[in-house]
């Protein structure tokens, strides 16, 4: 027995608000699709509609819905390969869109793990100061690849960011006795990644600061 011949499209309405166009096959069925997909597919008024063009039709809309879920993910904020890859199939979107979504990223400068990495160490810099080994573990843990987390990080000074944050954060611990004061000010620079050398430096010296001031108030008290 003959298979009954495929639909053909008999309309394409354009929806211009939303981007959309309404596809009509003769056999009464309705497709809403993206006007990007429908560009990709090709596709027109008489347009035969067989299997093999609604699945294609399926995967162009596939990577509509990938690239536009990617860039609300770019717009809170960037992000790293490895991270996008992970959140898109988190969406439930296919390997092969995935990797079509990273290329079309790449090509177009939104995805790119050097910058994410010097932005990265940049707004740690800023906002959140740590030490440089705990940073590029971070990195590590985004998917940046260990040459580029070695790039992005190479010009982080820890002696100097540690003595800064030591300093900071000496003003409100109490000068008690050293070990007591070594336990607050270290135990917050080891917690940000610093390692026990650095960590005993930058201690030892904010110590020194303020016994000096304290020295220099009673010389000019008196």
């Amino acid at each position: 027995m003959d298979e009954p011949p495929s639909p053909v499209i008999t309309e394409i309405r354009n929806l211009p608000r939303n981007r959309q166009r309404l596809i009509v096959l003769s056999d009464g069925r309705e497709f809403l699709l993206s006007d990007e997909a429908c560009e990709r597919c090709g596709l027109t008024e008489g347009t035969v509609a067989d299997l093999e063009l609604l699945q294609q039709i399926d995967r162009a809309e596939q990577r509509v819905n990938a690239h536009e879920a990617a860039l609300r993910l770019l717009s809170a904020r960037p992000r790293s390969e490895n991270e996008m890859r992970t959140r898109l199939a988190m969406r439930g979107f296919a390997p092969e869109t995935i990797d079509d979504e990273a290329e079309r990223l790449r090509s177009a400068g939104l995805l790119n793990d050097q910058k994410f990495a010097e932005a990265w160490v940049e707004d740690r810099r800023r906002l959140s100061p740590r030490g440089r080994r705990m940073i590029r573990y971070e990195l590590l843990g985004r998917g940046i690849d260990p040459e580029s987390a070695d790039n992005a990080t190479k010009d982080l000074d820890d002696e100097e960011t540690a003595l800064s944050l030591a300093r900071g954060r000496a003003s409100r611990v109490p000068r008690t006795s050293y070990e007591a004061f070594f336990s607050k000010v270290g135990g917050f620079l080891r917690r940000r990644g610093f390692d026990y050398e650095v960590t005993a430096r930058a201690t030892r010296q904010v110590w020194n600061e303020a016994a000096a001031a304290e020295t220099l108030e009673v010389d000019i008290a008196e």
